[in-house]
């Protein structure tokens, strides 16, 4: 696979300084704010990775990122998700026959309102180490401590990540589109089919100790694969990948350059 290492954007600083991604797409954190997308055909079910920037508002409540299931099945289907929970902790859950196969929450909380951060999560569900069948990277480093981390996958295809017919969420939880995230969304990008713990595909840390985005246009995107960021594509769901797999907006979520508030 091709890397372009050209940047498209400038530096993100992980200190506190406010500053705001130009074309960041803001989520208002109202009930019915998201991008939503039904997959017309199936993908690779068993490897994904997910990369998404983000800096949060309204800490201190539930706050989903990502979610793929099918509303159909009602709020107990199978699905897997990635959320901020209350405790500020990041959790990744895949749950299938109301069975929690992967269940993985941080120790570590995040809490600062003022920087972007970067969110990796890779699913490798065949994978022959069970240890690496879910990996969580912040920052471009893996984490590995938790105060849970339930893998019970035995490598099952999984149909709920990319099968035709499931629906992907972008900040919402993809039963009805409730608690949402809050906050700056700068770039989300998903690889269908490929199980990448390179996140300096999608940026690394410079040696002046900012987070850069990559250009993450030579990345193979796979058949439910997008890349949604820069100017206004965020909020309007705007699929860069080369595959138009759009999204609709509903709700509130606009490209601005204002500060979120953290309430």
């Amino acid at each position: 696979r091709i890397r372009n290492m050209s940047f498209i954007m400038r530096p993100i600083r992980f200190a506190p300084t406010g500053h705001i991604i130009e074309g960041s797409g803001l989520f208002d954190g109202e009930n019915g704010s998201y991008l939503k997308r039904t997959l017309g055909s199936s993908g690779n079910t068993t490897q994904s990775t997910i990369h998404l920037v983000h800096k949060f508002a309204g800490l201190g409540t539930n706050r989903y990122l990502w979610s793929s299931g099918n509303d159909a099945g009602g709020d107990t289907a199978n699905y897997a998700s990635i959320r901020l929970q209350a405790s500020d902790r990041i959790e990744v859950d895949m749950r299938i026959s109301t069975v929690n196969v992967l269940f993985f929450v941080t120790t570590r909380v995040f809490r600062d309102p003022a920087s972007f951060m970067s969110i990796g999560v890779v699913f490798d569900i065949q994978n022959g180490t069970a240890a690496d069948r879910l990996r969580i990277y912040i920052n471009g480093v893996r984490e590995t401590v938790f105060t849970t981390a339930t893998n019970l996958l035995d490598g099952s295809d999984v149909s709920v990540l990319n099968a035709s017919g499931e629906e992907h969420y972008v900040g919402g939880w993809f039963y009805d589109g409730s608690t949402p995230t809050k906050g700056y969304v700068a770039s989300f990008g998903y690889l269908d089919g490929q199980a990448s713990t390179d996140m300096s595909e999608f940026g690394e840390v410079t040696s002046d100790g900012f987070w850069q985005i990559n250009d993450a246009s030579g990345l193979t995107f796979g058949t439910n694969g997008f890349l949604i960021e820069g100017k206004s594509a965020v909020a309007a769901g705007t699929d860069s990948s080369g595959n138009s797999n759009d999204f609709t907006k509903a709700g509130t979520i606009t490209a601005t350059n204002d500060s979120p508030t953290n309430d």
